[in-house]
């Protein structure tokens, strides 16, 4: 069974409202409404990409507006110093929204949450 994309049907669409953290013409980052770890954030192409491999994530704007909200981001989670932050991106993983998102977390190497990996 197919992976629904729940980030266009839900969050981009409208009909899930979210705190937008960070927005442009090609992304939107806001706080993830069921967050595996305080403070969560997500960031997501305003456009249908599947995911990390597919060519569209190869744009040059996409990718520059994605470092920014993730930039932005950190520093409005307070996690642009310790204890720091990592990404965490899908890349054809079964079972995960099949829309390029990339999660920004606080902390670092095995302090990772355990991420609901279905949005």
């Amino acid at each position: 069974m197919a992976q629904t994309d729940w980030y266009c049907e839900e969050v981009l669409s409208g009909d899930l409202p979210v705190e937008r953290v960070f927005e442009d013409q090609l992304v939107l980052a806001f706080r993830h409404p069921r967050p595996a770890a305080t403070p969560h954030v997500v960031a997501i192409p305003k456009r249908h990409v599947p995911s990390l491999l597919a060519p569209e994530a190869l744009d040059g704007a996409l990718l520059l507006s994605m470092l920014t909200a993730v930039q932005v981001a950190a520093k409005e989670m307070g996690v642009d110093s310790a204890p720091g932050f990592y990404i965490r991106s899908n890349a054809a993983a079964v079972g995960v929204t099949p829309h390029m998102h990339w999660h920004v977390l606080p902390g670092a190497g095995s302090n990772w949450p355990q991420l609901d990996d279905g949005c």
